[in-house]
């Protein structure tokens, strides 16, 4: 019964834990890292936090849920979530460990857009943001997913190894049933 209870608790939370969450969580270091890193780096900047928006020369950059990476963080907690046999401790320590990659890879990716912005105008920035947006962000979850497993030697699939684990149970039920009855 306590693995059952533990799936039920773990699948709750991946509903509840979901990208709007996250945005909320992670919008503020999101957000001001790059600010403070464009003051450091000497561009003019002014920070609105009522409505999470960072104004250099002409332009106004508002940090909106894709901004933040709210989904990564998503995909990343569902991931373990949704991991057999990973103990609260050891969840904890993956998503923190997951989490800050994420958040650092993210803010390098706002400065650069936001740099290339500032600088090139744009169209470059449209291209460059495309292509982080589109391409390497979910490359690079899919990597910190890897490197996670390895690290903290996971040997189950998620949601697989579950369902493979509930069927095996049922299996088993049915058999001791049928032994019982003879």
């Amino acid at each position: 019964m306590k693995y059952q209870f533990k799936l039920i608790l773990r699948v709750f939370l991946a509903f509840i834990l979901n990208p709007f969450v996250w945005y909320w969580i992670f919008i503020w270091p999101t957000m001001l890292l790059p600010y403070f890193l464009l003051k450091i780096f000497g561009f003019a900047a002014v920070l609105s936090l009522s409505s999470f928006t960072i104004y250099s020369g002409n332009y106004a950059l508002e940090f909106i849920e894709a901004c933040v990476a709210s989904s990564a963080y998503f995909l990343l907690s569902l991931l373990i979530l949704t991991t057999k046999d990973i103990g609260w401790k050891k969840m904890l320590k993956m998503f923190f460990v997951g989490g800050f990659l994420i958040l650092v890879m993210n803010i390098l990716r706002v400065m650069i857009i936001i740099i290339v912005l500032l600088t090139l105008g744009g169209n470059w920035f449209n291209i460059i943001h495309l292509t982080f947006w589109k391409l390497i962000s979910t490359l690079y979850v899919f990597l910190v997913w890897i490197l996670l497993i390895r690290w903290y030697k996971i040997k189950n699939i998620p949601i697989y190894s579950d369902i493979k684990y509930l069927y095996n149970e049922a299996l088993n039920k049915n058999h001791d049933k049928k032994k019982k009855k003879r």
